[in-house]
């Protein structure tokens, strides 16, 4: 008679016990999603991009630069050529972006050359980044884009200025806007009380470069974007 009841029982409970257990299937997903959104992120950028590969808890798959470290944005940015990393071969952007299709695509550009040589003619310095914009997607349409800002520069900084850095993420900002992608801004959590790129996260004289607890600083900032940047699909 007990071995009846118990299983009546069982067959009773049976529906919520496989609900509880779909249950905690989609909670153990969602939770996995989430834990892995920033090795989801491919990033494309000058010397600091590059520089997260020694730098930031990032895979060294998850970086697109030049061998030199250094991408200049100017006439030259869609046959400027970075190492794959897949292959280690010099390949153009959109090349590489062709063949490895990453989910998204985190784009950091403008300090190397932009930000100083167009400070004048900003309209140089969008033409450019959306002609780079348009031969990504071109070659793999189901990338999304991201577009961060440029970082802040330290008070020693002489040439490059914040007040051309915070012109040229405007610009930046406008053009995210115009295309309905999502803008990050990483300033907020680089810069001092005074507006200028906090001393902990200068790793170098002329005031531009970053240390590793800046690049913690950035990738955290980015998971705060992450519901906007998966929205954005």
């Amino acid at each position: 008679m007990n071995r009846i009841f118990s299983f009546l029982l069982c067959i009773s409970l049976l529906p919520l016990l496989l609900s509880c257990g779909k249950a905690q299937a989609a909670s153990d997903a969602k939770q996995g999603e989430q834990t892995d959104f920033l090795a989801s992120l491919t990033f494309l950028g000058d010397s600091t991009t590059a520089h997260m590969a020694a730098r930031a808890a990032v895979t060294p798959a998850q970086i697109w630069a030049a061998k030199n470290r250094y991408l200049n944005l100017d006439h030259r940015i869609t046959y400027a050529t970075i190492v794959a990393p897949d292959t280690g071969a010099e390949e153009t952007i959109a090349t590489v972006a062709a063949r490895i299709k990453p989910r998204y695509l985190v784009i950091t550009l403008g300090i190397d050359y932009g930000v100083y040589y167009y400070r004048n003619d900003l309209s140089k310095f969008r033409f450019y980044y959306e002609k780079l914009l348009d031969a990504i997607s071109a070659a793999s349409p189901e990338t999304v884009l991201v577009l961060q800002s440029v970082f802040p520069v330290t008070a020693a900084s002489t040439a490059i200025t914040n007040e051309m850095i915070d012109r040229a993420n405007g610009e930046i900002r406008a053009i995210a806007a115009a295309r309905g992608l999502v803008y990050v801004d990483a300033n907020a959590v680089l810069k001092n009380e005074d507006g200028y790129l906090a001393d902990r996260f200068c790793n170098s004289e002329d005031g531009l470069h970053l240390t590793a607890k800046a690049y913690e600083q950035i990738l955290e900032n980015l998971k705060r974007y992450e519901t906007a940047i998966k929205e954005s699909v």
